[in-house]
This record gives structure tokens, sequence and C-alpha cells, in this order.
């Protein structure tokens, strides 16, 4: 045989023992991919959603002083309306039961003798700091500051029982009543009486 005889007849051996070999054990080596798949970290997630201080709020809507309004609305005063007791500052006292019950001519009061039991004016209105002055008998209508009607403290009317004229100084604003102790002893609406209104 020649040489090139027999370099053909291994070739043809050669590729036969190779075609042999390649179809032996199917598919021994594929697919083995030792390592394919482990994902030995993969979607471990040690730290995913652990969330340790996640919503923790510690101070969240803590407002300590949102909204304390210490002094918001505290309006003390607002709608008080203390002084608001009568609309025109009118109060009645027997037997002067209407603003228009009231002089304010003069300041002189006047009574007559024993047959004659009343006060001239009766209702006299002055102002604060004027001096009213009564003239008549004292002896036959003794003069007494009212202990029941009107402003009962400070009255400066003292009680009179002698003599023709007094006079009393009024420095605070008031309704000052009086009576004769003879003539209006009850120290009500009728008889001997009067009031003095002081603004």
């Amino acid at each position: 045989m020649n040489r090139a005889a027999l370099a053909a007849s291994l070739l043809i051996l050669a590729l036969g023992a190779f075609a042999c070999t390649d179809n032996s054990g199917g598919n021994n080596a594929t697919g083995t991919a030792g390592t394919t798949g482990a994902g030995g970290t993969t979607g471990s997630g040690g730290t995913t959603g652990s969330g340790g201080t996640t919503g923790s709020g510690g101070t969240t809507g803590g407002g300590g002083t949102t909204g304390a309004g210490g002094t918001t609305g505290s309006a003390g005063t607002t709608g008080s309306g203390g002084a608001g007791g009568s609309t025109s500052g009118f109060t009645a006292v027997d037997p002067c039961s209407t603003e228009s019950s009231y002089t304010t001519t003069g300041t002189t009061i006047t009574f007559g003798a024993t047959a004659d039991i009343s006060y001239m004016p009766k209702c006299l209105k002055v102002s604060a700091g004027a001096t009213v002055t009564f003239t008549g008998d004292f002896v036959s209508h003794p003069l007494m500051p009212s202990a029941k009607r009107g402003t009962l403290t400070g009255n400066p009317i003292l009680p009179t029982g002698n003599g023709t004229t007094t006079s009393f100084t009024f420095p605070n604003a008031g309704y000052f009543a009086y009576y004769c102790d003879v003539h209006g002893a009850s120290d009500g609406a009728l008889g001997m009486v009067g009031v003095i209104w002081v603004e």
C-alpha cells in the first residue's frame, strides 16, 4: 500500500471514531451547569423590607404647642355687659316711678305747715356735687333718710327735727330717698316722701 492510500485509510478511521464517540452517551455533559440556577444570594433579601425605622414617626404629630391657644379666644370681657342694667340708666324709686317724674329746676325742696303733707318737688334730679336745701318746719315734719328705698348706703341726708332750713351736699351718684317721720313714717310710696336723683 502506498503512503497516500494509508493516509486516506487513517483519515477514514479517525473520522469514524469521532463520529462514534460524538453519538455515544447522548448529552452527558449537556445541562450539568453545576452553578446555574443556584441563586445562592438571589432573592435572599436579607435587608430588603426590614424597615427598622420606617414609620417610626417618633415626633410626627407630636404638636406639643400646636393649637395650644393659651390666650386665643380668651376674650375675658367680651360680651360681659356687666353695667348694662338699664338702657337709660334710670331706676324707679317710689314715689318717683318714671324718669319724667323728676324736675331738674332748682336745688331747693320746700314743705309747709302741719297741714301741708308733701314735698315740693318730691322728685328732684341734680348733678353729682350739688347741694340741696330743705326749707320748712322740721318740728312738724321731721326729715329722715330712707332705710327702704333707693340707694341705701352713703345717703347724705341726716335726721333733722329742729329749725326751718338745712342743706346737704351729694357728692356721689344714686337715688337718695327721704321721708317725714310723722306723715310718711312707713317709708313707702305714700305720704310725705321724696327722692333726690343724683347723676
